[in-house]
């Protein structure tokens, strides 16, 4: 059981990283220039040869490698509820990495789905 623990923390902690290259990486793009497919298909052109991009990518693709070994040791009903802690990983990451602000109402909101999650999961 710790190990499958490990695991899925291991895998958050990975999508966490992921999510915030994404973001790094999208905060220079610029949508309002997105009017057509064209102007669609630049921009996703664009974003593909910005390297926090792919460090988003690679991220995610080690947290899923990550992920099916904790899926492959224990049921989804106990992992993926386990797996809903990255809410606040990504949310406390945002902080520290992209200087995000977090007031009560952000905090409050996402504790209360991460205790939903909980809940579900103990039942």
């Amino acid at each position: 059981m710790i190990k499958t623990v490990l695991l899925i923390l291991f895998s958050e902690a990975w999508n966490t990283a992921g999510q915030i290259f994404f973001k790094k990486g999208a905060n220079d793009i610029d949508m309002e220039s997105v009017h057509d497919m064209r102007s669609y298909l630049d921009l996703l052109g664009k974003s593909l040869r910005k390297p926090f991009i792919w460090l988003g990518f690679i991220s995610i693709a080690v947290g899923l490698g990550i992920w099916l070994m904790a899926l492959a040791g224990a049921d989804l009903s106990f992992v993926y509820p386990v797996g809903s802690l990255q809410y606040l990983s990504v949310m406390i990451a945002a902080r520290i990495f992209l200087n995000e602000k977090i007031d009560l109402m952000k905090l409050a909101g996402t504790l209360l789905v991460v205790a939903g999650v909980v809940l579900i999961a103990i039942s």
